[in-house]
């Protein structure tokens, strides 16, 4: 399963409901080097229950126990958020890559951490932007299949980076899968408000410069945004929730089609070119 060329579905299924936030922001400077962010929230009871079903599938008890003198910059020491897990998942990023730090997020709201790493060297950077590799149920980086990798290389006073897309591995079909219907009932249009209420996910690439040329489809002077997808704006009218659900129904089975069409719906941004360029000078 793809991330990006997948589109919305392929995060649903691949991550737990409840108003899940994931941002993975990338921060280039001239020389390679850079930081790495990312941010990971759901609603408290999503987030709770997504912690004990990983402590079970860990061997654990499964039961995460809140106390009144829990403090919002306190730190956890178990789970994917520990500071062991993110020094490894560090090493799972890419050669030198190092675990900066830990923010708890914690509001009446949203539950969860902004984590930040640095890396020396963004060629050796790979990214798993999908909500399952911040949740420590799929690899972050190079062990994963779904990441992202980059090309780095001076010309001049300019720096040309090159984020390079995870090949397109599934198998075709020999026998063309029968297309799902796209006739929604008012009891699946309520299941998928409850699914996508509340879900953006995001992942940017942001340079310490100017962009003075790009083949990229949405960008600022200083950012490429490969990919965001906030859902909360197909919610507000039924038509575009059915027109959400066609969609995903009509490119079942077709990464690059399904991310197309997503691509044509408000709040959608999918860049699915292979290779993106990104040219730029330094302050």
């Amino acid at each position: 399963m793809k991330l990006i060329r997948t589109g919305a579905l392929a995060f649903v299924l691949a991550a737990l409901t409840g108003c899940i936030t994931f941002f993975t922001e990338i921060h280039v400077a001239p020389d390679g080097s850079g930081t790495l962010v990312q941010t990971f929230s759901m609603n408290p009871e999503a987030f709770k229950g997504a912690m004990e079903g990983i402590a079970k599938g860990m061997g654990g008890s499964g039961e995460v126990k809140e106390t009144t003198e829990q403090r919002k910059d306190e730190k956890t020491d178990k789970g994917p958020f520990s500071t062991a897990q993110l020094a490894e998942k560090a090493r799972d990023l890419g050669e030198g890559v190092t675990f900066v730090s830990a923010e708890p997020i914690q509001s009446p709201t949203a539950q969860g951490v902004r984590v930040t790493y640095r890396f020396r060297d963004v060629s050796k950077v790979f990214v798993n932007p999908k909500p399952a590799a911040a949740m420590g149920t799929e690899g972050a980086g190079k062990s994963s299949a779904n990441a992202m990798r980059f090309r780095f290389e001076r010309k001049g006073d300019r720096a040309v980076l090159t984020a390079v897309l995870p090949p397109d591995t599934q198998k075709k079909s020999e026998e063309p899968k029968p297309a799902a219907s796209a006739e929604v009932d008012e009891q699946q249009m309520a299941m998928m408000k409850q699914i996508f209420k509340g879900m953006h996910l995001r992942l940017t690439v942001d340079v310490d410069g100017r962009i003075t040329s790009t083949n990229a489809a949405f960008h600022t002077a200083d950012r490429v945004t490969l990919m965001d997808l906030d859902f909360d704006p197909l919610l507000e009218k039924p038509e575009t929730l059915k027109a959400l659900n066609t969609r995903l129904a009509g490119g079942m089975g077709d990464d690059a089609k399904t991310a197309a069409a997503l691509s044509e719906l408000p709040g959608i941004k999918i860049d699915t070119k292979p290779e993106i360029r990104i040219e730029f000078a330094g302050r």
